[in-house]
């Protein structure tokens, strides 16, 4: 008895066209690297290079599947780039990629990334700003995350999503604070939820952590609710203020609601990575067009690296919680 033959042809083309995207790739990370000069505008560059999906070299249709759930507009002039899925790829900077994010005159300089609909945050590039003397709740973390989030709509205006990433291996003490071992970036990024639970250092974050919170307190009368780290001078000691991440997450949704009504300060708080070469006074730039008039949601993550060899080191640590 002859083997019963399957043709994908005979199937309805919206049967056939879920079948194609099946094959497309899970949600991906793309973890910024830098730019390259376009002429009047950039490209952007990556740590790791995401093999394109097969279905754009498997037939017609396919390819036409794959290019109607994703594209290369992320790529140089000539094509060269990756493929990248608006509805399931998260485009990611960390905090040395924050000045990318300045505007000028409010117009995008970066090719591509207005049809970016998910942008992720390394932790310690949402705090460079942050004012050293504010705590979870104040008015002024509002206004930052409020600032924060105009300029991301700028660049980003059909953006629906802001992840919160914070990785999990990473270094501790002084100002390396949180930043990745050297090397992880050729390894694949994996996220997972991130509790609310989670303790994050609050203080001190970017530049300046031996200045956060400092006052002069000694390591053996610090408050429960601080961390002390050594400092870079001999002797000297820095205070980190820990808060969880829930907590942050509550500040970001309540100044996401502010923003969408217009509630409290309208005015821009100026931070060194938004706002570049704009007009404080024109308020049309300083309105979020959420798409749909819903603010974007909020999600925290680890960033875990997949593969990445532990390095037997006394400044790196998992951070559990």
């Amino acid at each position: 008895m002859a083997e019963d033959t399957f043709n994908l042809s005979d199937l309805p083309i919206e049967i056939r066209a879920l079948i194609w995207e099946a094959t497309l790739p899970p949600p991906r990370i793309f973890h910024i690297k830098g730019t390259v000069e376009l002429g009047q505008e950039k490209a952007l560059t990556f740590h790791k290079l995401h093999p394109p999906p097969l279905a754009l070299r498997i037939c017609s249709e396919s390819r036409s599947v794959a290019l109607h759930k994703g594209g290369f507009f992320l790529a140089h002039a000539g094509g060269a780039g990756p493929w990248f899925s608006p509805k399931r790829d998260i485009l990611y900077f960390d905090r040395n990629q924050r000045h990318m994010l300045r505007s000028r005159g409010g117009k995008s300089q970066i090719r591509g990334w207005d049809s970016v609909l998910h942008v992720g945050i390394e932790w310690r590039a949402w705090f460079r700003d942050v004012p050293r003397q504010t705590a979870p709740g104040d008015d002024d973390i509002r206004s930052h995350w409020r600032s924060v989030v105009r300029s991301l709509y700028l660049h980003m205006p059909a953006l629906e999503n802001i992840h919160y990433v914070l990785p999990r291996v990473r270094h501790k003490g002084g100002v390396t604070w949180g930043r990745e071992p050297y090397g992880v970036n050729k390894y694949p990024a994996e996220l997972v939820h991130l509790p609310e639970t989670t303790e994050i250092p609050w203080a001190g974050a970017g530049l300046g952590i031996r200045q956060a919170v400092q006052n002069g307190a000694a390591a053996g009368n610090a408050a429960p609710d601080v961390l002390v780290i050594p400092g870079v001078a001999e002797g000297s000691r820095s205070i980190l203020s820990m808060t969880t991440w829930g907590e942050i997450k509550a500040d970001m949704e309540r100044a996401l609601e502010e923003e969408l009504k217009g509630d409290g300060d309208d005015q821009v708080v100026e931070l060194d990575w938004t706002l570049e070469g704009e007009e404080q006074g024109n308020g049309e730039n300083k309105k979020c067009p959420f798409p749909g008039n819903q603010p974007p949601e909020v999600v925290g993550w680890w960033l875990l690296r997949k593969d990445y060899p532990q390095e037997d080191h006394p400044s790196i640590r998992e951070f559990m919680t």
